[in-house]
């Protein structure tokens, strides 16, 4: 009867272990549906979902998408923090909205029509260097954020990307903390293919495939080359 036992606590375990990391694997606890409501899909208010490097994070703006909400969730460094702002907000205009935690802040700004999201003038303890790049979510459209590295000489850069429908954006910082320009491009078939910057003779090419919530890839500029990985995390 001990044996019995002692088996079937074993048996247990094992299925636990293997169902966390089937969870792990396959990144089942992330949504795959968007939250944001149609009524907003073309006006200021709804979903924006991004990615921040200055370390490395995401994030998710809440601009009033249930009608009342106004909230943005930082996750920085594995760690979460909630920004909220007083500001006075109208449907269907022009907005510049500052969001703030303790003594932290960052404005958003977008177009009446929720083209155009950006995030400026960020102030974050600890995270000087900080950039962010964020796109609208739709009803129709889900936006998908995922954070990795990628190799150079001399060590690791950060490449994050931000995915919606067949469009691509992120951010590439390398190790040094160079100032580089946001990269974009479009996503077919599951094979991204982005660059960074606009000047033809030192423009980056970024290309990469989407597996489930992995992209692999390589890059390449008039510098160097090197490969690249990122993971979806939210």
């Amino acid at each position: 009867m001990k044996k019995l036992f002692s088996y079937l606590v074993a048996s247990v375990m094992l299925i636990s272990c293997s169902k966390d990391e089937d969870k792990n694997e396959t990144g089942s606890n992330l949504s795959n549906t968007p939250t944001a409501k149609a009524t907003y899909d073309n006006k200021n208010y709804g979903i924006y979902k991004g990615v921040f490097v200055g370390s490395t994070g995401n994030i998710l703006i809440n601009f009033k998408n249930d009608g009342a909400t106004l909230s943005a969730s930082l996750v920085i460094d594995d760690k979460s923090y909630t920004y909220t702002s007083n500001n006075s907000t109208t449907e269907g205009t022009n907005s510049t909205i500052t969001f703030r935690y303790n003594n932290d802040y960052f404005d958003f700004t977008v177009n009446s029509d929720g083209s155009n999201p950006t995030i400026t003038n960020i102030h974050i303890s600890g995270h000087s260097n900080a950039v962010a790049q964020v796109l609208k979510e739709e009803s129709y459209a889900q936006a998908y954020c995922f954070e990795g590295t990628f190799t150079e000489q001399g060590g690791n850069g950060t490449l994050n990307l931000v995915i919606k429908k067949d469009k691509v954006e992120g951010l590439f910082i390398p190790a040094d903390f160079q100032v580089i320009p946001p990269l974009k491009g479009s996503i077919t078939n599951n094979n991204i293919t982005a660059t960074i910057g606009e000047d033809p003779n030192r423009v980056a090419t970024i290309t990469g495939i989407v597996s489930g919530n992995n992209i692999k890839g390589g890059w390449s500029s008039d510098t160097g080359s090197g490969s690249w990985e990122a993971h979806r995390t939210l």
